[in-house]
């Protein structure tokens, strides 16, 4: 019985004393409780820029059927260079009020969705860490529209405190302030 209770209190403060390192699983839980991946990226097209509807002219979603562009307008028309048709309803995404009024039409991109854990720093005090992490684009028609291209992968990098709770992500911006906290 002696050994038992020694046993069971070695056990107790062992586990106690013991601070749970941050391992991949969590990690993964916790950033893609924080961050809802998969995400919607998505893009304005000013309807009524030239230079848009150049780009747009450009990048063969004409020749596909999903979107109109005029070659020309008259001084004082209304209507916009760039137009979409039935086939680019899917990719349309809703557009405040506010950007409705200078022809600005939001669109879907690309889906986000969460890579892997490239790296995870553990601080010397333990209870700080810093991971960093990659995410996936998977892009559509439309992002042909964009200008200078949309990258394929991301690199992120996130932080995360040790609570009495257990980790935690934190919302400081900078590497400084994560350090100074």
């Amino acid at each position: 019985m002696k050994k038992l209770l020694c046993i069971l209190a070695v056990s107790i403060m062992i586990t106690g004393c013991h601070t749970r390192t941050l391992d991949e699983e969590s990690a993964t839980a916790l950033i893609l409780e924080k961050n809802h991946y998969p995400k919607i990226v998505d893009h304005d097209i000013f309807c009524n820029d030239p230079v848009h509807a150049y780009t747009i002219f450009k990048s063969g979603l004409i020749k596909q059927g999903f979107v109109k562009v005029l070659q020309s307008k008259k001084f004082g028309d209304t209507i916009p260079f760039v137009s979409f048709t039935a086939a680019a309803k899917p990719y349309l995404l809703p557009t405040p009020p506010e950007d409705k009024i200078y022809k600005i039409q939001r669109v879907k991109i690309a889906d986000e969705e969460f890579g892997a854990i490239a790296a995870i720093r553990i601080m010397s005090s333990g209870t700080k860490a810093i991971v960093t992490y990659s995410t996936i684009r998977r892009k559509n028609v439309f992002a042909k529209a964009v200008k200078n291209g949309v990258k394929d992968t991301l690199k992120h990098e996130i932080y995360f405190i040790q609570t009495d709770d257990g980790w935690r992500i934190m919302d400081k911006k900078s590497e400084i302030e994560f350090l100074a906290f």
